[in-house]
């Protein structure tokens, strides 16, 4: 991506701004790892920059934008984007803005899993949105990571996508769903789970989709490899009021949500040792076809 994350204002923060009548004085970054996010806090706003050339993100965006809008006037708590034209394009960016939501007590992350169960079981209620969804899609991000990555080996890169194309026929071919097919938020996770004074939000909408429901699900079990606990994963499924371990397609949807989790180590590992590292530990982890911990990047 063009941005900087140094100090200083980058170009592309600056340009979208101006497009969208803020002002990007005294921004703060706040993370960059898919996105590059800054604080705007004489506006009260989030700045979200995605890469422009990513293939389908403009898309993405636009999804996720009137997926949200619809959310909360559903009622549905969710980070709300601003009521400005956009996404923005500016300096090889696609900016997207949205209302900065204070973190309450315990910080703006959410540890317990179980409050998403809860939040996943009402978004799988709601009634369907009164537009069209694109279809999930599990292996497209995987695949173009896979083979952008300026880090992996032949050898590496091979195990990857052919891993990518098994798992894809038994998606397709060999799973069947038992849960309703329909709005999914495509990434749920207790990570994207924000914590203000008032309530929990749920956050990072880009992946929203038309899915089978079990998608929303797999995460937060797969997530015994960044440490879950069975008690975590247990109250998880009870909030939610479904289990899935027991269920066939279990360990296909598990073993694709692996490989999205690659995702973000991959694009990042060329320019950060931590990233690189924790790449070449899940992947000897997973040709070991072992159950080692991961660790967050």
């Amino acid at each position: 991506m063009t941005v900087s994350t140094v100090a200083g204002t980058p170009p592309a923060l600056a340009e979208a701004c101006r497009q969208a009548g803020l002002s990007s004085v005294g921004a703060r970054l706040l993370r960059s790892v898919a996105n590059v996010v800054y604080h705007l806090p004489a506006e009260g706003v989030v700045v979200r920059l995605a890469e422009a050339t990513a293939p389908g993100k403009l898309d993405r965006l636009v999804t996720s934008l009137k997926v949200t809008r619809w959310l909360h006037e559903q009622g549905f708590p969710v980070t709300r984007p601003l009521d400005v034209r956009q996404p923005v394009a500016a300096e090889g960016c696609l900016a997207t803005f949205w209302h900065y939501e204070e973190s309450g007590p315990g910080g703006g992350a959410e540890a317990d899993p179980a409050p998403l169960g809860v939040l996943l079981r009402w978004l799988h209620t709601l009634p369907a949105p009164p537009f069209a969804l694109p279809t999930y899609d599990p292996f497209g991000r995987i695949r173009r990571a896979v083979r952008a990555s300026r880090v992996l080996v032949d050898d590496e890169r091979e195990w990857l996508l052919e891993r990518s194309a098994g798992l894809e026929e038994a998606y397709y071919e060999r799973v069947g769903f038992a849960l309703p097919y329909g709005l999914i938020h495509g990434d749920a996770h207790r990570g994207n789970l924000i914590r203000t004074p008032e309530r929990l939000l749920l956050c990072d909408w880009d992946s929203a989709s038309a899915g089978p429901r079990e998608i929303d699900l797999v995460p937060t079990l797969q997530g015994a490899r960044f440490g879950l606990s069975d008690d975590q994963r247990a109250g998880f499924v009870q909030a939610y009021g479904h289990d899935v371990r027991d269920w066939a397609g279990y360990p296909v949807l598990r073993d694709i949500r692996e490989l999205q989790t690659l995702t973000a180590v991959l694009r990042n590992a060329h320019r950060d040792a931590d990233a690189e590292a924790e790449l070449r530990h899940r992947l000897s982890s997973l040709r070991a076809g072992d159950d080692r911990t991961w660790h967050p990047i």
